[in-house]
């Protein structure tokens, strides 16, 4: 579930990059996709909780960052496939994950020894990193929803 999470995520991320607020965003496109209002409502809680707790400039609103970039390393590029390194680009310009998070998944995965991470792999070890992060100030963590649940 929160591979799906993280999906919903990229999507609110790129849809503030157009300028809009999340009070815009149309969610039908979400619904019709297939995702539940659990899956949606835990994305809206997750950027809530991290725009209020992250440093200044860490969430950027799905700003892209004019900051400087990282290079892999020739074993890093052994592991990361090539589309697992635009999926890493794409997460660090929406502003889904800072420069300690880039560090932390290619950090584990080389260390998971994979031999070219696809995209699916690499969303797991991202959804473990993102959420690992947020706990929330209701004392439970957001992501631990069942379908039907919603967060109000």
């Amino acid at each position: 579930m929160k591979e799906r999470i993280v999906e919903i995520l990229i999507y609110l991320m790129s849809e503030m990059q157009e300028n809009k607020t999340l009070n815009d965003i149309d969610l039908s496109d979400l619904k019709s996709r297939g995702y539940t209002q659990s899956e949606i409502s835990a994305a809206y809680s997750w950027i809530f909780e991290n725009m209020e707790s992250a440093p200044h400039g860490t969430m950027r609103s799905g700003r892209p960052s004019g900051s400087s970039r990282r290079v892999l390393h020739d074993a890093e590029k052994l592991v990361l496939s090539t589309e697992s390194q635009g999926y890493l680009i794409q997460l660090r310009e929406l502003g889904l994950l800072d420069d300690g998070d880039l560090e932390t998944a290619i950090e584990r995965a080389m260390v998971a020894g994979y031999d070219k991470l696809t995209i699916g792999e690499i969303r797991q070890i991202i959804a473990a990193i993102l959420f690992s992060k947020g706990k929330g100030s209701w004392g439970v963590d957001p992501m631990m929803l069942d379908d039907g649940d919603t967060i109000h």
